[in-house]
């Protein structure tokens, strides 16, 4: 039996793809999986990483959902996805 040979994973791309997310938001302009799919390329093995992205910097207080919009990548055939947008922190601490 011949051993397959095992998919390497960039462990860097998660951490790369959250602060890329905090930089945005941090510019307080609007952005989609799709932007973070075109900027970083797609996670492999595991292409569901870019929603747990979106997650993660939803529940650190770093953006907010601001509009529903389809997908314009082709392999996702027009799915529906959310448009972010950074939280003001002074706005959120009531300065």
């Amino acid at each position: 039996m011949t051993a397959q040979p095992m998919a390497l994973e960039d462990t860097n791309w998660r951490l790369d793809a959250l602060d890329l997310v905090e930089r945005w938001a941090t510019q307080g302009r609007q952005f989609t999986a799709d932007d973070l799919r075109e900027a970083m390329g797609r996670p492999a093995p595991k292409h569901n990483m870019i929603g747990s992205i979106f997650t993660t910097a939803q529940r650190r207080g770093l953006i907010t959902k601001v509009a529903n919009t389809n997908s314009r990548t082709k392999s996702r055939n027009g799915g529906h996805q959310y448009e972010w947008r950074g939280i003001d922190e002074r706005r959120h601490h009531g300065e």
